[in-house]
């Protein structure tokens, strides 16, 4: 099986075209190693020779590759009027007629002047799938979209190199530091940083959080390997984010090394730290409090969020799900 991530219309310029060898990154245009990170990316590693492809990068001709499965976020400028042509799904079947596309839903916030052409998109891909595990798939929203579908909605875990992100970045020895993550639209980092800094104050922990560039909300770029090593040291991690519109990738690397999240509303929060998954800052601090003074239960609270990662989030888990989807169609 060959298979390929495909984005159109939103993903940054550092996300260039690369392909896989022996698990390694390759970029495609210089053939020389890279590193970069994205849970859309870890379908590439299904099997062997995956790829992913910028289609900004390809304006005139895509590269020859024979293709059995293509998964596809078409986003923002892809689905304008103007671009339509260069981002269709028709241009990616004149190409590799032999390939299934997979319209994947990577963000659920589609501007409105882009929505008529969204659903014009996946309407034309051979199978939908959206990146939910559980409470999402209720959302009403995803109800609202799959009565403007010509196909259902196929519910699948973002797979995640559990295995690569463990040797890398875990360790049973914390410090205990609390690091508050901050993501870069505003509103969605809630009170994270002000609860952060009243509990870290409170109870005489220091708190950590990512650079931000002078006088800007702006985080400092870091690379994933660079900031992944700023806050996988802290045993407390603290994200108030109140969207229930989000899969929330990072808590689940948070399970990962065997750190604790602490608030927020997003989806893999109540799936792997149920008891914190919530902006109640009052709830939050009891627990914290009784997380800070039990050694046994903080290690029950890693212990079910490890078991629960490897249980919903692993690479053959979602591939399982693909395979599933594409023999029972």
């Amino acid at each position: 099986m060959k298979l390929a991530v495909m984005v159109g219309g939103s993903v940054s310029p550092d996300f260039k075209s690369f392909y896989i060898k022996d698990k390694e990154i390759y970029l495609i245009k210089e053939d020389t190693k890279h590193v970069v990170y994205n849970p859309i990316f870890n379908y590439c590693y299904f099997w062997e020779d995956g790829c992913f492809l910028n289609l900004a990068e390809w304006e005139n001709e895509l590269p020859d590759l024979d293709l059995d499965v293509i998964v596809y976020a078409n986003e923002r400028g892809g689905l304008s009027d103007s671009l339509w042509d260069k981002y269709s799904v028709e241009r990616l079947k004149n190409k590799y007629p032999n390939a299934k596309v997979i319209g994947f839903i990577k963000e659920l916030t589609v501007p409105p002047h882009y929505y008529k052409n969204w659903i014009r998109f996946l309407n034309e891909c051979d199978y939908i799938v959206a990146p939910a595990t559980a409470n999402m798939q209720k959302l009403p929203i995803y109800t609202e979209i799959q009565s403007e579908l010509n196909k259902k909605i196929n519910f699948f875990s973002t797979p995640h190199d559990i295995e690569t992100v463990y040797d890398k970045f875990y360790s049973n020895v914390k410090n205990n530091t609390i690091f508050a993550y901050l993501p870069n639209p505003i509103h969605r980092r809630g009170r994270t940083l002000e609860f952060a800094e009243y509990i870290g104050k409170k109870y005489d922990i220091s708190v950590i959080k990512k650079p931000f560039t002078n006088g800007s909300n702006d985080a400092v770029h870091m690379s994933w390997e660079d900031f992944t090593n700023l806050w996988s040291p802290c045993l407390w991690h603290f994200n108030l984010d109140p969207s229930n519109l989000q899969q929330g990738q990072h808590v689940v690397a948070v399970a990962n090394v065997g750190s604790i999240n602490f608030g927020g509303m997003n989806e893999s929060h109540s799936v792997l730290f149920p008891e914190t998954a919530t902006c109640d800052e009052s709830i939050l601090e009891e627990k914290f409090v009784e997380y800070l003074e039990s050694p046994e239960k903080r290690f029950e609270v890693i212990t079910y969020a490890w078991n629960k990662l490897n249980e919903l989030y692993g690479i053959e888990v979602v591939k399982k799900q693909l395979l599933n989807m594409l023999e029972n169609e």
